[in-house]
Formats: C-alpha cells, structure tokens, sequence
C-alpha cells in the first residue's frame, strides 16, 4: 500500500503538496518509492501579500513592425482607457479580420514598462477565459500551481489577486458574450481592454470603439510593405489588389504570404483572386495549421455557422445581401422582406440584429452595408459548409432579383421624380447583374438591365445603358427567343441607348429593323409598333432628314388620336413630336402652334411641374428663339432653367442646356 510522505521543515515553513509513489522492483522485491515536495513559504502566501515579477508578460507576438495607419483607432483606445475608468473598459469591435487584436496587441506593448503585469487572455468562452486567468496565477505564484487542485481554484487565485493590487493591463480577446466576461468586468484595481466582433449587448459594461477596415492609402501601404513591387505596373496592380480586398488587414496579410510561398506575380494573385475568390480565400501559404486558422474565410466561418445556428433566416439575409453591391442599401428596401422571404417583420428585425450584433453587416436606421468580402464569401459555394450550397446562393440570387423588381420606380426613362431612388438602387442591380453567370441569367436579370438601360439613357448615362441593353437582348434571345415581345422592347432600349450616345450609324439599322419586326410580329395598329415608330422618326431628325421624320409623327399622331383619344400620353407625345418635326423643317409658325398646344396639353394632363411639361415648354421656348422672338423665348427658358433645377438638380445636363439656352436670349 501506498504510504503518506513525510514533511521535512525547509525556511520558516513547508507543505506536502502531493505525492509521486508507487511500487518498484529492487532486486526481486518489491519496495514503496515515497517522495517528499519541499516547498518555500511563498507557497502559502495570501494573493495580496503576492508581487509581480518585473515584466510579467505572455503578449502573443512582438509589436508589428508593420502596423500601418492605425494613429487614430490607437489613440481613440489611448483616451478611452484613461478616461472610461477600470469599470468600464474599452472595448474595439468589428468585422473578423480588421485587426482588433493587433490594435489592442500594439497597446499592450505601449504599455509593458508602466503597467505589470500586461496580461493577454482568450476571451472566446468563459472556459478560455477560465484557463488563461489559472496561467496568470501559475505566472505570479509557481507553487500556486501545485497547491491548487483545479485550474478553476487557481483562477479564483488570480482574481484575488488582481482585486488586491493595482497598476495592471488584461487584454480580453475575440469575447464572444459579456456573460463570459462576468468575473472579470467588476474590477476596478487596473484596467481591461476588451476585443470583439459583437457590436452589440455591451450597454453600461463597455465603452465601445469600432475598427473599420484600414483607409485605402495604408491598405496599399501595407501591401507595399509585405510585397516588394517590381515597377509602377506593380504598384498599380497592388493598388487593385487592395481595392479587391476590401482594405480588410488579414485578407492583405493572406494575400502577401500566399504571393511569397508561391512566387507569382501580385498580377496572377488578383487574376486567380477574381476567378476563384472560394478558394483564395481559404488558401493558406504553406498549409501550416496556424494559418489554416487565420484565412479570412476560417475567420467568418465560425462567426457564420455561431449564427445561422441561432437563427436560420439571418443567413439566408446574408446571402442575398452578399448579391448586393457593398454600398449603403436603403433600410426600407427590407419592408418587402417578408413577403419574398415568407417571413413576418419581427424575424426580418431579430435576424438583422444578430448579423449586426456579429459585425456581418453595419445596420443604422436608414442603410444596410456588407464588407465586399463578406459577400464575397457568402456568395461561394463550398461543399464543406452546409450553409453555403449552391441551391440555398441560388435561391438567393433569385430572391435578390425579385426584391429589386418590387422597389424599383417604374418608367424611368421618364419617371423623374423617382430617379433619386435609382441611384441609390442602381449599383445593387449592377452588382447583382454583373455577378450572375450568363448561362444563369434569367427574364427577371434581363428585366432588371433594360429598366437600368432606360433610367440611365435618362441620366445621361449613355455608355452604362449600351452595356445593360446589349446583355438584356442576348438574355432575352436566348431563352425567349428574337421575335418574342421582350426581345423587341430589349432592342428597342438597345437602338435608343446608341442614339441617346449619339451613334447614329449603329442606332439606325437597329431602330428599322425594331419597326419592321414590330408590324410584322404585332401588326401596324399595335402600341409598341407606334412607339417603334416614333423611335425611328426621331433617329431621322437627328440625321438631318426632317421631311421623314414628319412623315412618321403625322402617322403616328392620327394613329394615337384613333387608337388611345386626344389626351393619352402617347397621343401628346406625338404631337410633339410633330411640332418639332416641323420646326426641323423650318416651318416655324406650324411649329410653334403646334408647340403652344403640346404645352397646354401637358399642363391638363400631367400638371404645370411635370418634367414632360417642362420638355414642351423648353421646345416651344426654342421655336420663338429660332424665329427671332426672343422676350418671349427668354421668358419661356427662365421657367424651364426653374423646373429643371428643382426636378433635375443644378448640374445635369438638361438643366445645363436650359441654362445656356437663357444665356443666349
């Protein structure tokens, strides 16, 4: 059997700690090996009676040689932790890979030779938590590791002690829930600097500092610095490399290992970059574990898969926000969440709260915005996660769509009044049409670019318009065939968007053919026939053939009479038309009579600020202009120069011309 050592006095006090025994073998018999743990009196020291040893320390890695335009962020956590006092403690929070530990990192350093000891602790779990304060007190006290049984006793240790001393730094890092952080937030001997990426539920515990991703002159910076350019072409390229990143610190840092281990070009990084984000993204530079843990999408996995466990529909928003561009999305756009998700109003609430509260997306009253790599990642599929399948981003996608076609203003090409809303939507539909593969793209993409192709020929946009008509009519060919209605109406948008460019060589085949195919598909009497034939008429007037052009707005104007009455918009529209067919044509007296009558047509019908009512006047000012009457041009101009500027803003082009055109009265 086992005997119990024996104690031998060693200074003014000594303890049996534990014993070391078993049976061994001498000589064939077997013997007991008792062993006796001599420890010096400190062992039984109360905390407070404790000093630290001079430099008591375990920060994780030296001060960053490369810590770049953080002056700021540092010296906002400076005054926060010498004016918040101990019980409230900063805390740094953001999106997974700003670097919020290196910021807290380079303070601890700052302040090793005034505070002691500066103690760095894993804040993840309270379990974490737990360990790293059982540490501290193996640090303070080495005996305190033996005589305690458990390393939840030495952590009550440590916190005894840190309530008895003062003058000491405890970094608390990636906390997870300030539940976790309970026993060490009620301290007020030293001080605590809290890291997070939960924005929220910090309310009277914590004074809070976001970190945002760095400016995007020391993005390029610190990409400078990890990877040697070659040239200026090198330096152009690191610059969009920067910008593809998102100037997020750890996506730069992963970027430049992989350029090193790998020896390519940063050229070839951002080509493979663009091509394969998912597997850039998890790319490691060796394959070493420790950096297989710090990818950027290793980062936001956790934080991923922590929240959908919570709330699925929070990562179904995550989703089809990652479809958008990474710009401020109006926050009322969401009111249509429910209906396209299925949802009611409060989950929408509960589920965007929590990815705020996750730092996955900035929510203010009015604006949604997401990291432009956290929709990078959030929009790839990866086989290993089962949030990320190809039919939950599908499905995303499609719903991103159809939530666009429900906000939208209709008529843009001629709907003023709702173009503020455009361009605050404009960059998501681009984003989200410029992200669908063309063999996925469907009728509602193709919806999607030829409304975009008419509110931006509208906003003098002409070469964007090109771009979304063309790929509006290769959609809509493809799946719907060249004489069907949408293919018609796409390369209607399609020949306008050259003509609004002023490529008339290119618009004018388009604009014949439009007509043709729209009598032949549709018949003569059609309304999108006579809109195709308006569309042609005008192209004549451009070209200088304004005998044509009368031609076709004198047909189309009995045909709108016949078909829609005297006060349709379309039956105004064409007289209009007309009016300025005959003034192209120099008869002017025709012109404006026929001007007069558009302008009191427009005023009954759509009212007297109406942007189509202030296009009839500036024509009817313009044909006085031309025949010489200019008080009553002048006049006619001062009005429109007025309603331009309330419904256009002082630098459009159209308020711009009326502006001219008053000058030249």
């Amino acid at each position: 059997m086992n005997e119990r050592p024996c104690v031998e006095a060693s200074g003014e006090q000594a303890v049996a700690v534990g014993t070391n025994s078993g049976i061994i073998s001498t000589g064939g018999h077997a013997t007991i090996d008792a062993r006796t743990v001599h420890l010096p009196a400190a062992a039984v020291r109360q905390p407070a009676e404790v000093p630290a040893p001079r430099g008591t320390t375990n920060l994780p890695a030296p001060p960053n040689p490369d810590f770049v335009d953080r002056v700021e962020p540092l010296a906002r956590l400076e005054a926060a932790l010498a004016e918040a006092g101990p019980a409230v403690p900063p805390i740094v929070y953001g999106l997974g890979g700003t670097g919020k530990s290196a910021l807290a990192l380079q303070l601890a350093h700052r302040h090793r030779h005034r505070l002691n000891p500066v103690w760095w602790l894993s804040a993840d779990s309270a379990s974490g938590l737990a360990h790293g304060l059982a540490d501290l007190a193996a640090r303070l006290a080495p005996y305190q590791h033996l005589a305690a049984a458990t390393s939840t006793e030495r952590a009550e240790w440590a916190l005894s002690w840190l309530r008895a001393h003062r003058d000491w730094l405890l970094v608390l890092d990636d906390a997870a829930s300030p539940h976790d952080l309970a026993p060490v937030l009620g301290l007020t001997t030293g001080r605590c600097v809290i890291t997070s990426r939960r924005a929220t539920g910090w309310r009277r515990l914590a004074q809070p500092l976001p970190l945002d991703p760095l400016p995007s002159d020391a993005a390029v910076e610190l990409l400078m610095r990890l990877v040697e350019p070659d040239g200026p072409d090198d330096e152009q390229v690191l610059a969009d490399l920067a910008d593809e990143l998102g100037h997020l610190p750890l996506a730069l840092e992963q970027a430049a290992a992989y350029i090193e281990a790998t020896a390519i070009s940063p050229a070839a990084y951002l080509d493979r970059l663009r091509r394969h984000p998912g597997r850039m993204f998890a790319a490691t530079a060796g394959g070493q574990e420790a950096d297989d843990q710090r990818t950027v999408a290793r980062v936001w996995h956790l934080s991923l898969r922590a929240i959908t466990a919570q709330q699925p529909l929070a990562g179904d928003l995550l989703r089809l926000f990652a479809w958008f561009a990474p710009a401020p999305l109006p926050r009322d756009v969401l009111e249509d969440l429910s209906e396209n998700l299925g949802e009611d109003s409060y989950a929408v609430d509960e589920a965007l709260a929590l990815l705020h509260g996750y730092s996955m997306i900035t929510l203010t009253r009015r604006t949604v915005t997401v990291h432009r790599l956290v929709q990078a990642v959030a929009r790839v599929p990866d086989p290993a996660d089962p949030h990320r399948t190809v039919q939950a981003i599908t499905t995303a996608r499609e719903r991103a769509a159809l939530l666009l076609e429900q906000v939208l203003p209709e008529n843009p090409l001629f709907n003023v009044p709702g173009w503020p809303r455009w361009r605050l939507l404009l960059p998501h539909l681009l984003a989200l049409t410029d992200r669908t593969p063309a063999e996925e793209a469907d009728p509602h993409t193709a919806g999607l670019l030829v409304a975009a192709s008419g509110y931006l020929q509208g906003d003098g946009h002409t070469g964007t318009a090109i771009t979304c008509a063309r790929r509006a009519v290769e959609i809509r060919t493809r799946l719907q065939g060249s004489d069907h209605p949408a293919t018609l109406a796409a390369r209607s948008f399609l020949a306008s968007a050259h003509r609004a460019a002023g490529d008339l060589d290119t618009a004018t085949p388009l604009h014949q053919r439009n007509l043709a195919d729209h009598e032949r598909v549709h018949g003569p009497d059609h309304p999108d026939t006579l809109v195709s034939r308006a569309n042609l008429a005008h192209l004549y007037a451009l070209r200088g053939e304004p005998a044509r052009a009368r031609d076709l707005h004198q047909q189309n104007l009995t045909d709108m009479r016949r078909l829609h009455g005297p006060d349709h918009p379309h039956t105004l529209n064409a007289r209009a038309n007309l009016a300025s067919a005959y003034r192209d044509m120099g008869d002017l007296d025709t012109a404006i009579d026929l001007h007069r009558q558009a302008v009191t047509d427009y005023e009954r019908v759509h009212g007297p600020d109406h942007s189509e009512t202030a296009t009839a006047r500036s024509n009817l000012a313009y044909a006085h202009k031309l025949a010489g009457d200019m008080d009553a041009a002048g006049t006619l101009f001062a009005r429109v120069l007025a309603d331009r500027e309330r419904l256009y803003g002082p630098d459009h082009p159209l308020t711009e011309l009326a502006r001219q055109f008053l000058e030249d009265c």
